[in-house]
């Protein structure tokens, strides 16, 4: 799941669905231009790319690869609740 999925309302749902089945669609190369234009408007509006994050306002962690020490990984949070307030501190 990526950390953007814990910010989406359930009523997201149609919309993500309709996001993955419009990329299968590309990868598969049924998709028309329009429906490749539709997916990009998809990808923005649910903060998949760096557009999408600049509009919502969402920023990600950057992490240091150059930097040569490794960070361990957070532990799984258990509810939907504390993965968003991890997201957003």
């Amino acid at each position: 799941m990526s950390p953007q999925a814990t910010q989406w309302h359930d009523a997201y749902v149609p919309l993500v669905a309709m996001y993955v089945q419009i990329v299968c669609q590309s990868l598969a190369g049924k998709a028309t231009a329009g429906l490749a234009q539709e997916a990009r408007h998809l990808a923005d509006h649910l903060g998949l790319s760096p557009a999408g994050m600049r509009t919502l306002g969402w920023q990600m962690e950057h992490v240091d690869t150059h930097a040569g020490e490794l960070h361990a990984l957070p532990t799984p949070a258990s509810s939907v609740d504390e993965r968003r307030a991890r997201l957003t501190s």
